[in-house]
């Protein structure tokens, strides 16, 4: 989708480049049907800017941008005449809802991700001594994937389903270390805890939280965003996790683009441990 596109290179285009990308999500209908002229004189930008935006996001020109514009509206329109005929049962829209919620929570955290920050914190993750992860109850699951990704990095990563040993390993930590808490709301207690423990212990503290002023947020050195949308209980437990495995993502990409011979060879290493493991149990 150009949308989902344009979200995603939001965070590294200009302020100039941005007032374009603005106009055109907040009028989505109109992208088919404005020249490139319309939209620079209504953004107050020239039409080159409009251009490197575009190739921001991957299109060559403003014909490539409108000529995907009108393919994807007509696969729209085709697909919901389909939907129509095919899907008598209104209760599983709730399915096909969560799907949308989950790409705009996506798109809206790629548009939100300061990547200036982002590779403040990869520097020093890699100095790291140790780097604990803490997470509970939903997040538990992001927080163990980075605990788990990091160390087939070679990096010294700990994560504790156990929450009495996660605010003891905290306490034990030192200047040189680093501590993540996941939580959505920023306010679960545990990992606060946690957290706070660590920054009293002089590590470096990370929040990965949907709560911008949450007392998680309050305690970090780093803050980054990972928005919730949900339209009902349903996809509440299931939609919180999504935006916070994307920054898993996101995050262990920036890691190993920083030093490609580095991590490549830490993963080739840990791949071959595994399967002489699985060999072993073989036999």
């Amino acid at each position: 989708m150009w949308e989902t596109e344009l979200r995603l290179c939001y965070a590294m285009l200009s302020r100039n480049q941005k007032k374009a990308a603005d106009l055109l999500l907040e009028n989505p209908e109109a992208a088919g049907n404005m020249t490139v002229r319309e939209l620079a004189d209504r953004a107050g930008v020239g039409q080159a800017t409009i251009i490197r935006m575009l190739q921001a996001a991957g299109y060559e020109s403003w014909s490539a941008f409108q000529k995907t514009v009108w393919q994807e509206k007509g696969q729209q329109e085709l697909s919901g005449e389909q939907t129509g005929q095919k899907r008598e049962n209104k209760k599983y829209e709730a399915v096909f809802q969560i799907i949308r919620d989950d790409l705009t929570m996506i798109s809206d955290m790629a548009k939100h991700l300061d990547l200036r920050q982002m590779e403040e914190v990869v520097r020093v993750i890699k100095k790291a001594k140790i780097i604990d992860v803490y997470g509970t109850d939903n997040s538990a699951n992001a927080a163990a994937e980075l605990s788990g990704r990091m160390l087939h990095l070679g990096l010294t990563s700990r994560n504790y389903s156990d929450l009495f040993f996660q605010k003891v390993s905290a306490g034990h930590l030192g200047k040189k270390d680093v501590a993540i808490g996941f939580s959505i709301s920023g306010e679960t207690q545990a990992v606060i805890d946690s957290l706070a423990a660590a920054k009293q212990a002089g590590a470096v503290t990370v929040a990965v939280t949907g709560g911008q002023t949450s007392e998680l947020a309050r305690i970090a050195d780093y803050i980054f965003i990972t928005p919730t949308i949900h339209f009902s209980e349903i996809s509440r437990w299931i939609s919180s996790r999504i935006s916070q495995m994307a920054f898993v993502d996101a995050l262990c990409g920036a890691i190993m683009l920083s030093d490609p011979e580095r991590f490549d060879r830490m993963l080739i290493q840990s791949t071959k441990e595994f399967e002489q493991d699985m060999h072993h149990k073989e036999e």
